[in-house]
């Protein structure tokens, strides 16, 4: 599967890694694995840095009309992703315009400035450095 995530339930925070080309299904997957672990409503980063994205049109309002309903039952956390190419990032400003949620969602080519504004609000304590340890490795934290 081309995204890869853990969960860092202490900081609210979800840590994705996508490879290869991503297609309308590996979003479902993902969004189907967020919404198994209950953490919709958690902060998430995902790191687009070594991937492309396959969507079609139709795709991404049915991937919009998908996370719209989600936060009809409940909160969505804060979106960071960071795109490593200008097309990738001009792609998911089109995303962003068409999902049209009410959640942040912020486009980051910086790993850096992504974790830093998702994590001005951390629960006290928790800092930014723990969830970069996180977002190096988010394998290992067992996530589907």
């Amino acid at each position: 599967m081309p995204i890869v995530w853990g969960v860092n339930h202490a900081a609210r925070l979800v840590s994705a890694k996508a490879t290869g080309e991503l297609g309308r299904a590996d979003f479902e997957d993902y969004l189907d694995g967020l919404d198994a672990a209950a953490t919709l409503s958690y902060r998430k980063v995902l790191d687009m840095t070594q991937s492309r994205l396959a969507l079609s049109s139709e795709d991404m309002a049915a991937l919009g009309a998908r996370i719209r309903a989600h936060e009809s039952m409940g909160s969505m956390g804060s979106v960071a992703v960071i795109a490593g190419s200008d097309e990738l990032y001009d792609r998911f400003r089109l995303f962003e315009s068409v999902v049209d949620a009410d959640r942040q969602l912020k486009i980051f080519r910086d790993a850096e400035l992504a974790y830093a504004w998702l994590t001005v609000d951390l629960p006290e304590g928790r800092e930014l450095a723990e969830t970069r340890r996180l977002a190096a490795r988010p394998a290992a934290f067992g996530a589907s």
